[in-house]
């Protein structure tokens, strides 16, 4: 085995190529560790390599087992949701489903309340539809629908003797996701409101 002198140590720091970092970080566990082998150098590094695995592994399950802890003191998780540590990663079914008259009620209640006595002005209706439809979507989520995404669609018009054709296309799951409509009329003017709820998994 040969032996290290300071110039060589000093050779190796202004080299910028690999082999001469490796052979600096050898050099210096030397140093520090006392004389061994290039292989013992290796091993040492596989050593606090797999030390650092096992600590990130150790903190994954430590994360996972809080998780699960936490989601134990909710009310309406299932125990077969908190078997396994990723099960509340992935929610094929809702905890609660959405119920379309719960949100048929909270429409009718937002609109009622709005457009009561409201008479048809042409110039601040898409202003007013958009209004209308914020409060009906913040009164739908006041419900307490977790993991649903809710989008609000609402017409606003006149109340005349005219036709009106509204339609909607939109990618869903039938088993989960729902909708609920309310139309308001008075003598002045007409609201259509739908409420899509999407669930998201």
């Amino acid at each position: 085995m040969g032996s290290w002198g300071f110039g060589e140590a000093e050779r190796l720091k202004k080299c910028s190529s690999f082999e001469a970092v490796r052979f600096a970080r050898i050099w210096n566990c030397h140093i520090s560790k006392g004389w061994a082998s290039a292989g013992a150098a290796s091993e040492l590094d596989r050593q606090q390599s797999r030390s650092l695995l096992k600590r990130g592994k150790e903190k994954k399950r430590e994360k996972d087992h809080r998780l699960t802890q936490s989601q134990r003191s909710k009310p309406g998780t299932s125990d077969s949701r908190l078997a396994s540590p990723a099960g509340n990663m992935y929610e094929p079914q809702p905890a609660r489903t959405f119920s379309a008259e719960e949100a048929r009620a909270a429409i009718r209640t937002v609109l009622e309340g709005r457009l009561q006595d409201a008479k048809y002005e042409p110039q601040g209706s898409a202003l007013a539809a958009v209004e209308l439809a914020e409060g009906v979507k913040k009164a739908v989520k006041a419900l307490g629908y977790e993991r649903y995404k809710i989008v609000c669609y609402l017409v606003l018009g006149a109340a005349a003797a005219s036709d009106l054709s509204c339609s909607s296309r939109a990618v869903w799951s039938p088993n989960v996701d729902t909708y609920a409509e309310f139309c308001f009329q008075n003598d002045s003017l007409f609201a259509l409101c739908l409420v899509f709820a999407v669930y998201q998994e």
